[in-house]
């Protein structure tokens, strides 16, 4: 049997060095069931045909509000817009025409959704220009609400000075009761001149933020960005992705004062670097971290999109899977994952909206699914 085949768990009782040979990193194995569909494609496209960075946010049982970043580059791509429209879970195709936000001469680089407690949606926009040294400078947190589910939006705003900081890129939230919690990130060219992810809150459906706590400092003066967070118990946990390369998860109470942390990738063999736009959710009773993932700092070792059952009290690895790239092919950008729960029949089906990259070209948009119960075993 092919060494690919065998569960990731089985490791030889003894070091392979005692017997002379070199010791490799496992491989974690990949879902038996799975579907792929693209859903957005950069052929036949001349212009802005770039299209990356996926997020949604479900309006209904079967439909969903999906956007992307369309430019013209990774990044440094001035003119590049969001463009979001409805999609139809059920059938796997956008509904009506694309709406697209933008402003000349900025960067719309990513996009992500929030439903305030009152029915209100948003999306908040990591906005960029480009300096004469070409680098990304944020210029504040860009936003616009929609009041009826998503049919129509209104006009760009700016979110502002929050607590004598401006922020300028919004990851992730989670809504407890009347109280809307999300981790955002300032810069030091911004007002308050520091970089730093931090925990803010609001009660009144984002008229008023307010600030809870630096989590750079908190978990250690620690360089992160990227974050996720889940509710846990009567706190939270957090995923940071850090400019150190590595991959952290934190335990917090409600206030984010830290509980418990962990490196993953110092203990965890098969996560050699840090988690590319890690996301933190449930299926069942069970928590998981999605994101882009090397499995080896090895040379030819390439991007994945990696699949983590964590054990939220010890805050390591339980299982591992490999959900797209496990045959290592030219995938040269990619694997920002959104995981959305779809109900189909008597399956329950964990969709994974990405963007993925072949040799070199444009990325397109795509939709993998995959049988939920096999990551529960």
């Amino acid at each position: 049997m092919h060494i690919r085949n065998l569960p990731w768990l089985i490791f030889p009782l003894f070091p392979l060095e005692l017997f002379g040979a070199e010791p490799t990193t496992p491989i974690p194995p990949a879902p038996k069931f799975k579907i792929e569909e693209t859903i957005v494609s950069y052929r036949g496209k001349l212009v802005n045909d770039y299209v990356s960075f996926p997020a949604l946010l479900r309006i209904g049982k079967n439909e969903a509000l999906l956007s992307y970043k369309r430019g013209y580059a990774h990044a440094r791509d001035p003119g590049a817009v969001l463009e979001f429209s409805r999609f139809d879970l059920e059938k796997g195709r956008r509904i009506g025409e694309p709406i697209r936000m933008g402003m000349a001469d900025r960067v719309m680089q990513m996009g992500e959704w929030i439903r305030f407690p009152n029915g209100t949606l948003g999306t908040f926009i990591d906005a960029h220009l480009i300096n004469d040294d070409n680098q990304h400078i944020r210029i504040g947190l860009l936003y616009s609400l929609s009041h009826d589910n998503g049919k129509t939006f209104g006009p760009l705003q700016r979110l502002g000075v929050v607590d004598g900081v401006e922020y300028g890129y919004l990851f992730d939230s989670v809504t407890i009761g009347k109280r809307l919690y999300a981790l955002i990130m300032t810069f030091e060219y911004l007002a308050g001149g520091r970089r730093s992810v931090d925990a803010l809150y609001t009660d009144n459906n984002g008229k008023n933020w307010h600030f809870i706590r630096n989590l750079s400092q908190e978990f250690g003066n620690i360089p992160i960005n990227e974050s996720g967070l889940i509710a846990y118990k009567e706190g939270f946990i957090v995923v940071t992705r850090g400019y150190d390369s590595m991959a952290r998860l934190h335990r917090v109470d409600r206030e984010f004062n830290l509980i418990h942390q962990t490196n993953l990738t110092e203990i965890t063999p098969t996560i050699a670097s840090y988690i590319g736009r890690p996301r933190l959710f449930t299926i069942g009773e069970k928590h998981f971290l999605i994101g882009r993932n090397r499995r080896s700092s090895e040379p030819g070792i390439r991007m994945e999109l990696g699949l983590i059952r964590i054990d939220p009290e010890s805050l390591t690895v339980e299982k591992q899977f490999v959900l797209d790239n496990n045959e290592q092919d030219q995938v040269t950008d990619g694997y920002y994952p959104f995981p959305m729960l779809v109900e189909s029949g008597e399956q329950t089906l964990l969709n994974i909206f990405d963007y993925r990259a072949l040799q070199g070209n444009s990325p397109d948009i795509i939709r993998l699914q995959f049988d939920s119960a096999e990551f529960l075993q």
